[in-house]
């Protein structure tokens, strides 16, 4: 199979160019400074953003996050006149890993995970 056209893996190739992250960008390659979510950790606050511009016919329309053993924690949903950051509460005390998306309505699903 054409490598160019499957993007960079990293043995996942069932997710290339189906779920986007910075280390694997895909056919978006040019595009992941603007759809990989950047996220931070205060206390138990975990702030996500996405820094993408936002018109009514390019917008990111959600970010999901999820925690380890793909417990669901949150989503938080845009239209276009919103910016796209959300605030969510981690369960007290809670170390391990956490997985935010970030979904653009033209450039697909992009994936951030992180150990808090």
């Amino acid at each position: 199979m054409n490598q160019g056209a499957m993007g960079v893996g990293s043995g996942m190739d069932a997710e290339l160019n189906i779920v986007f992250t910075e280390e694997n960008p895909g056919h978006w390659q040019s595009l992941a400074q603007l759809h990989v979510p950047n996220v931070s950790v205060s206390g138990n606050q975990l702030s996500v953003s996405t820094p993408h511009p936002m018109t009514e016919a390019h917008y990111i329309v959600s970010h999901t996050v999820v925690l380890e053993n793909g417990q669901f924690l949150d989503r938080k949903t845009f239209s276009w006149k919103d910016q796209p950051a959300s605030k969510h509460i981690l369960p007290a005390g809670y170390s391990g890993k956490v997985t935010v998306t970030s979904t653009c309505n033209l450039h697909d699903f992009w994936v951030k995970t992180m150990t808090v």
